[in-house]
């Protein structure tokens, strides 16, 4: 009998973990296959990569489904009720506190995760890919914004070719890398205090939509234009230079964990931004949208057709008499009698008032 209670709550133990662990599987499933890459000189290449594939995230300025280095751990996913990934969005509170402590107040936006795929390009054969995995996280507000230290630490590195800044804290361990910043006021071993200026929000070389840190005037590229953004990511132990730009492979590390610690983040309780809940909004701007045109097309049309100008009711006045006939009758109301006149007569004589007859 012992045996027999032993053995089936092992069995039951087992088909637990197995759901558990095929639910996991369900919900944070990672795919392993070959993608285009396009590197920084858009040579094309293939490469076997892990990643989230289809995660609803933001990506300068709009949101798109997008795949995830599956270094990320997997807590820092949640499933619509569609079933597609999105960000936790103990994530966006984690970046929001990033964001107000590199900017100095709370302005700008957050817009590329660390482990994101970057935007699709093509390279020189004309076929696409990703441009990389995003080593970091792009915060965007003005070009010239000021820039603070999000942490306390030493400068390792105050400038190169990508505007790159790297501070230290001896605290958590960590370097913390800000590239694409100008006008840096600070110099290497100089000790930094959270929340100090460090320099300004710069600018990049753009070519048709691809960010450049290399110079292509050998390759007869021309920079059109620029953009601005600066671009945090965080290596653990001391370094001096950011990771290899937008490689296949993750050499940062993920940041959310020290970064939630190391700035006392709780969550918001806020809710995720996923697919499902963008499909309805729309659904229903588009269903208030209709509405609102069925309403203007209909007072269009009633405004377009005549309105029939009304007959005034001409006002009955009751009249009591017709002039001229007013002993007739002929009014709506029958005229008063006329009381008849009264003659005189003589009042009568009291008979007990006669003076006495002679016999």
């Amino acid at each position: 009998m012992k045996k027999t209670v032993i053995f089936v709550l092992a069995v039951l133990l087992v088909s637990i973990v197995c759901t558990c662990f095929a639910e996991s599987e369900d919900t944070f499933k990672i795919t392993t296959a070959y993608r285009w890459f396009v590197n920084s000189y858009r040579n094309v290449r293939s490469v076997k990569v892990s990643y989230y594939d289809n995660v609803y995230a933001y990506n300068h300025g709009e949101y798109a489904l997008t795949p995830f280095s599956s270094a990320v751990p997997a807590e820092y996913f949640v499933k619509d009720s569609n079933g597609t990934l999105a960000v936790a969005p103990i994530v966006m509170d984690i970046t929001d506190a990033m964001r107000i402590r590199l900017y100095g107040a709370d302005f700008g936006e957050t817009a590329l995760l660390y482990g994101q795929y970057c935007e699709r390009i093509k390279g020189k054969n004309g076929k696409s890919g990703f441009s990389g995995v995003h080593e970091g996280i792009d915060f965007v507000s003005y070009k010239g914004s000021k820039l603070h230290s999000i942490l306390d630490g030493v400068v390792t590195r105050a400038g190169d070719k990508n505007g790159t800044i790297g501070i230290y804290n001896e605290e958590y361990d960590i370097t913390l890398l800000y590239l694409h910043c100008q006008k840096i006021n600070v110099k290497r071993g100089q000790e930094i205090k959270a929340g100090d200026i460090i320099g300004e929000e710069g600018g990049k070389a753009i070519y048709a939509g691809y960010e450049n840190n290399v110079t292509y005037a050998k390759y007869g590229i021309r920079h059109v234009k620029t953009s601005h953004y600066t671009h945090v990511e965080l290596r653990k132990g001391r370094h001096t230079s950011s990771s290899k730009y937008r490689d296949t492979k993750l050499s940062s590390d993920c940041p959310y964990e020290i970064m939630q610690q190391a700035l006392g983040v709780t969550e918001s309780g806020r809710a995720p931004v996923t697919e499902a809940a963008i499909l309805e909004a729309r659904r229903m701007r588009e269903a208030a949208e209709a509405a609102a045109r069925a309403e203007a097309e209909a007072k269009a049309a009633a405004e377009a057709t005549p309105v029939p100008t009304p007959v005034p009711t001409p006002e009955l006045k009751i009249v009591e008499e017709v002039p001229g006939t007013a002993t007739e009758g002929y009014g709506f109301t029958q005229p008063e009698a006329t009381p008849a006149p009264q003659t005189e007569t003589e009042a009568p004589i009291i008979e007990s008032t006669l003076p006495p007859t002679t016999i």
